[in-house]
């Protein structure tokens, strides 16, 4: 009867594992952040095809450590440029990762917020998303007179049906800094 017993307990907690390990987990699908280090954006003015200004932040060990190599930004007083996000890369990776296709691709998940300190500059007709809400792969800029300060570009990751247009709901994936300079 004892070893019957002990047969019925062993059979008992083999079926139970065997049970759990076959079960599905219902955790919900987590959306990782990328790493990203590196952006690169082109401005180009609508009105000499010449006068094309490519810029770059590249912070290959990230926050923290060294600093990031970042390209300082001279636009014309009083002229307009089109603004094109033109990479975002993982340089970590070998070869690096393209992290523009993805965010492009989950482009009703993200938001570029584009701001300025300092200097006469602002930024308009953004690229929309499938709920017509800004995403800022591509925008149009605006110089007025001579001034100095800087230009900031945030990529917000804003999954789940936050996403509203502004810059508060999710987190942020990149928030890069540039010198500026709006000269004559």
């Amino acid at each position: 009867m004892k070893n019957s017993f002990k047969y019925l307990i062993f059979a008992f907690a083999i079926v139970s594992i065997s049970l759990n390990a076959c079960k599905k987990d219902n955790l919900p699908d987590v959306d990782e952040e990328e790493l990203i280090t590196t952006i690169s954006l082109t401005f180009t003015n609508t009105t000499d095809a010449t006068d094309v200004k490519t810029i770059t932040y590249r912070d290959l060990d990230g926050d923290g450590g060294n600093a990031p190599v970042i390209s300082n930004l001279s636009l014309k007083a009083n002229k307009v440029y089109n603004v094109a996000v033109t990479s975002i890369l993982n340089e970590t990776e070998n070869p690096a990762e393209d992290v523009k296709e993805e965010v492009e691709e989950k482009k009703d998940e993200h938001l570029f917020v584009y701001k300025t300190t300092g200097a006469n500059l602002t930024f308009s007709n953004f690229d929309v998303d499938s709920k017509n809400l800004p995403v800022g792969f591509t925008a149009r800029g605006t110089t007025g007179a001579a001034s100095n300060g800087t230009f900031t570009i945030v990529l917000r990751h804003q999954p789940n049906g936050v996403k509203n247009g502004t810059e508060t709901p999710g987190s942020t994936d990149l928030e890069a800094t540039f010198p500026l300079a709006v000269v004559n």
